[in-house]
């Protein structure tokens, strides 16, 4: 009953916001301000800085002469507090970067998102203002947005309206467009295969980053490096738990000349218990930047997380342990059927999962997968980006 009251009355707070809050303010700052074409805005409603999609965005424009960067983020980290004290600080939070943004958003001539973001759909943006959604993931996979309101998962009070604003969403490839359309409730012209951002770095350096990483682990020296990502559970951000659905200490003993590293979601508050013999068999590596996880490892472990598509292009093995599918596909779904999309084998259990991790992979399957689903992305993606936006 405590829980219905805050959803209920959180609830009532977004409607306020939506329906008079940010429509006041931006009629406001509308008044006071023209738009800047020059004045480029940076927002997202969960990171505190610049997202890995952002970054090389950020540092093109930043080269170039008579613009103005602005960055708009949560203080911490917002909505992921458990307690009642934590959520009241929280929205509080990002009320105060959103009020920001909306006054950034009267004014601004580009602005770039990377996730859902409610007062960008609360107004409409000004005629010469171009919304960009460079979005979080890569490629289509599981179902969001609009995909997603027949499920549990997401936002499905139809009284918020979502996606409702943008100018330009860059995708992995032209194979995904239609699903981005559907998502995103908007038309397939504003949905192009200019790429990912942050895979540029990782198609364009493959440095020493692996060399480095054992440098500050030898005792990995020799060993294959397994990287364990699975996607978070639960309904939103506010609910998400970790799906690492093993016996760690169990695994860790099976484990020869193997070392797992674990990479959580970034939905997911705190770090994983490591049971004590699992140290030296085990690291959890959450906090490292998604494309140095993907160039130390040997072998990817995920479920239904989109890090497969930029995995795919090191053209490197995967297994997809997919434990609790049935249930999954029940809250969420996908875009494709699961059985006959992903380049990997399937296995339920962890003995079989413990199986697979030590059998030899076809990689012409991965190659295929990534011809269809990234082909977009070949190391010029910022460029393209920039190019149909400032032409």
């Amino acid at each position: 009953m405590v829980y219905t009251m805050r959803m209920n009355i959180s609830l009532m707070l977004s409607l306020y916001e939506m329906k008079v809050h940010y429509p006041l303010r931006f009629a406001f700052y509308k008044a006071f301000y023209k738009v800047d074409k020059n004045r480029i805005l940076f927002a997202d409603p969960y990171s505190t800085d610049l997202t890995d999609n952002m970054k090389p965005i950020y540092t093109a424009l930043k080269a170039k002469d008579g613009v103005t960067l602005v960055k708009c983020f949560p203080q911490s980290e917002g909505l992921k507090g458990n307690s009642l004290g934590e959520k009241i600080k929280g929205r509080a939070n990002r009320s105060a970067s959103f009020n920001k943004f909306i006054k950034e958003y009267a004014r601004s001539g580009i602005v770039f998102l990377t996730e859902s973001y409610l007062p960008a759909y609360a107004v409409t943006p000004r005629p010469e203002t171009k919304v960009v959604q460079l979005w979080h993931g890569s490629g289509a996979f599981k179902k969001w947005g609009y995909s997603t309101l027949d499920k549990s998962f997401g936002a499905s009070d139809n009284r918020i309206p979502m996606h409702n604003c943008y100018s330009l969403v860059p995708v992995s490839s032209k194979e995904v467009t239609r699903h981005y359309a559907e998502a995103f409730g908007c038309s397939e012209d504003i949905i192009k295969p200019l790429g990912v951002p942050r895979t540029d770095e990782l198609i364009n350096n493959r440095d020493n980053t692996k060399e480095s990483f054992l440098k500050d682990h030898p005792e990995f020296k020799d060993k294959k490096l397994i990287l364990y990502a699975p996607t978070f559970r639960g309904n939103n951000i506010v609910d998400a738990k970790n799906g690492i659905g093993i016996d760690l200490e169990a695994f860790c003993g099976s484990l020869k000349d193997e070392i797992l590293l674990l990479k959580l979601h970034p939905f997911i508050k705190g770090k994983v218990e490591i049971p004590g013999n699992c140290k030296g068999k085990c690291l959890d590596i959450s906090n490292y930047e998604t494309n140095t996880a993907l160039k130390i490892a040997d072998l990817l472990i995920t479920d239904y997380s989109s890090i497969i598509f930029e995995y795919s292009l090191l053209e490197k093995p995967m297994v997809f342990y997919a434990y609790d599918l049935d249930d999954y596909k029940g809250n969420r779904d996908f875009y494709y059927p699961y059985e006959d999309f992903v380049p990997g084998p399937i296995v339920k259990t962890q003995e079989e999962l413990v199986e697979a991790i030590h059998k030899e992979q076809d990689i012409a399957k991965i190659k295929e997968f990534k011809n269809k689903y990234m082909d977009a992305c070949d190391g010029k993606c910022t460029d393209k980006i920039l190019k149909e936006l400032l032409a």
